[in-house]
């Protein structure tokens, strides 16, 4: 049954695209839920601005209230930019793969 579902999605372009965007969403949750963690660890608080998905501005960067906090919101606009900047691609990519 496990190799039928395998051998659909080897054969099936969308459902390859859908796996492909669903597998990078995860993994970009996965990341930045991560990094949350080990920020919360270290601080034992969480971040006053957080928010999923969220590119904070340079005044809310130089505003914030401590060195750390200002790292954390530069690591997760970098974290953001770059999943943005990948799942962008990947459709390109769709794209080009279904009009060409």
């Amino acid at each position: 049954m496990f190799a039928n579902i395998l051998s659909s999605i080897g054969n099936d372009f969308i459902t390859q695209t859908l796996v492909t965007f669903v597998g990078l969403y995860g993994f970009y949750m996965l990341v930045a839920r991560i990094h949350l963690y080990l920020y919360q660890r270290d601080n034992k608080r969480k971040p006053v601005h957080y928010r999923m998905f969220r590119l904070y501005s340079k005044s809310l960067i130089s505003n914030a209230p401590s060195k750390k906090e200002k790292q954390f919101y530069i690591v997760t606009n970098r974290l953001t930019w770059f999943f943005n900047t990948v799942m962008i691609v990947a459709f390109l990519i769709y794209l080009i793969k279904v009009f060409l």
